[in-house]
């Protein structure tokens, strides 16, 4: 007993040593990046091979509800490897889409102790800013081998701000045009007499004709999202937004910045939409309810959506779950217009600034992609139990989704579902055939110099703007006060310093090859 008390006490100095001795240097064992204290009294090797000698319990927040197979297979199966492969148990943690945002930001700013996240590539410059997130470039070096083989190095250039890599983008697949697209149920399209959607005329013509067939079909843009959908007809600019929230776009023939919310396509596209919400294609009543328009989209009442490249085929079984005919397709209004690579990645793992186990955050997500055999077990289950190979393609043996595939969609290891049509995954694999880089390609506003009047403007555009972009409110009634409110709020300094900043980003960027100047 003495011997070991001995023991634990030369321990605890040379820790005490350590840290003291880390803190005078600013690199100590809990510093932003670096392998915490688990990790630095383990026997691996420089490269971080090997398993860690302390079992910790990883915690993770995903967006959705966990299906009862997921739990299971949770705390069985993958625990089980998990232990033995990486020492550590994943507690993991799903809030419903509907609330992810706001209870994920809670978890974050009030310090509570996750290890790991998934949001929007959009939200890692917000979140940086925040200082909710840590750099991962030391951690990525050490832990992430598997990760930098796996994912194109332009993919991480896409989360890197100061010179540091502030998240892990997960996803490596096509993605030129993400979210100008709309997804349609191609089966009931086809039932009224249509084949495909090239127009907004198009659009109106199906909801009209299924309506009168069953009026419990409805259609649906999301709100946050679908006004760049319509551009590619209403517009003879190509135009990628330059922000999650829809202010700002850039020209991509140009280069040059556009003030959207004072331009004249904002009064076309808001035309569009109030004239929907008026046939009812937008639904007054699901406006604002996120978690009922996504009730009503599981029931398989959705008619069409905005698209993401590959959600024809991430959610064919939601919708099958509903209607076993059902079949989605992916559209591009004006369909010869070009199209531009804004992220090749839309998804991002950020580790949380106050994440306890940093380095097992990072060398999950490196398991995952460490070979086909761990991607697919962790994404599709058990071979034989949860899903098999059928020439080529991956038959689900159960209707409960565990990891989201689209989160971790990788071109190297990649085979599409086998209820998905060859057509849907053609259309995937080809779309970004002839598809050109876009302008603001790494491109991060910091919202610090502004993040006051940013704050406010906000407020002031969700209030006043969205009514409008919706359809539920008159442009012609609204936008002046509207616009009015959101001077007051600090538009015009926000504007000047976007336009600052961007243009000390576009003087460092090469001329891209094929645009114009």
């Amino acid at each position: 007993m003495i011997g070991r008390a001995l023991h634990l006490f030369a321990v605890m100095v040379f820790l005490t040593l350590f840290t003291l001795i880390g803190a005078c240097k600013g690199v100590g064992p809990f510093a932003a990046g670096t392998p915490d204290a688990s990790e630095a009294v383990s026997s691996e090797g420089e490269d971080g091979a090997g398993v860690p000698q302390t079992f910790v319990t990883l915690k993770m927040i995903m967006p959705g509800d966990e299906s009862a197979r997921m739990r299971e297979f949770v705390d069985n199966e993958l625990n089980e490897r998990l232990k033995k492969e990486l020492n550590l148990k994943l507690e993991l943690t799903y809030i419903p889409w509907s609330d992810y945002q706001s209870k994920l930001e809670l978890a974050l700013s009030t310090g509570e102790d996750y290890d790991l996240f998934w949001y929007g590539t959009p939200f890692v410059s917000d979140y940086k800013t925040k200082g909710y997130i840590q750099p991962l470039d030391m951690l990525l070096q050490k832990y992430g081998r598997d990760l930098t083989a796996n994912i194109p190095a332009d993919n991480f250039k896409l989360d890197q701000i100061d010179g540091k890599l502030w998240a892990i983008p997960s996803q490596a697949f096509t993605s030129a045009g993400k979210f100008t697209s709309v997804m349609v149920r191609q089966d009931l399209l086809e039932s009224v007499g249509m084949k495909a959607i090239r127009t907004i005329s198009d659009l109106e013509t199906f909801y009209a004709n299924m309506h009168a067939v069953d009026p419990s079909y409805y259609g649906y843009l999301e709100t946050e999202r679908g006004q760049d959908v319509l551009w590619r007809e209403l517009s003879d600019r190509p135009l990628t937004f330059l922000d999650e929230n829809q202010m700002f776009a850039v020209n991509e023939n140009t280069g040059e910045l556009v003030n959207y919310l004072e331009s004249d396509l904002y009064q076309k596209v808001a035309h569009v939409r109030q004239r929907w919400a008026v046939m009812g294609l937008i639904d007054k009543n699901l406006v604002g309810n996120l978690a009922a328009n996504i009730d009503q989209e599981n029931a398989g009442k959705l008619l069409f959506r905005v698209g993401a490249v590959s959600r024809a085929m991430e959610n064919l079984q939601t919708a099958q779950n509903a209607d076993a005919a059902a079949r989605l397709r992916e559209y591009y209004l004006s369909p010869d217009k070009p199209k531009y690579i804004a992220a090749p990645s839309n998804e991002a793992y950020m580790i949380p600034a106050k994440a306890r186990h940093p380095e097992r955050a990072m060398r999950f997500m490196n398991w995952i992609l460490q070979s086909k055999e761990h991607y697919n077990f962790i994404i599709y289950g058990i071979e034989g139990k949860d899903y098999r190979i059928e020439n080529g393609k991956i038959k689900l043996l159960t209707n409960d989704q565990l990891m989201y595939e689209w989160m971790w969609r990788n071109k190297k290891y990649f085979m599409a579902p086998e209820s998905v049509d060859d057509s849907v995954v053609q259309d995937m694999m080809q779309n970004d055939d002839n598809a050109k880089i876009s302008r603001i390609f790494g491109f991060h506003f910091d919202q610090e110099p502004v993040k006051k009047e940013y704050a406010k403007l906000l407020a002031v555009y969700n209030e006043k703007f969205v009514p409008i972009n919706i359809g539920i409110v008159s442009y012609e009634k609204q936008y002046d006060s509207a616009i009015a409110a959101l001077k007051k709020a600090g538009y015009d300094k926000v504007w000047a310093e976007l336009q600052k900043q961007y243009a000390a980003f576009r003087a460092s960027q090469p001329s891209h090859a094929g645009q114009e100047e």
